[in-house]
């Protein structure tokens, strides 16, 4: 399966990770090193670390 992480702010793909499972792709949002420096975000959430959502 490949995972693609989506920045929530300009909507580029900035990481892309293939695991083991079943075929297929997913989506993940989270924000780019680029708009994290202009934004002044000191932690990025990206593929370094897991993030769960509800």
């Amino acid at each position: 399966m490949k995972i693609y992480h989506i920045c929530e702010y300009c909507q580029q793909i900035y990481s892309t990770i293939e695991v083991e499972g079943p075929e297929g792709a997913v989506q993940l949002n989270g924000t780019c090193d680029d708009c994290a420096s202009e934004l002044g975000i000191g932690e990025t959430f990206n593929s370094r670390g897991q993030h769960f959502y509800s």
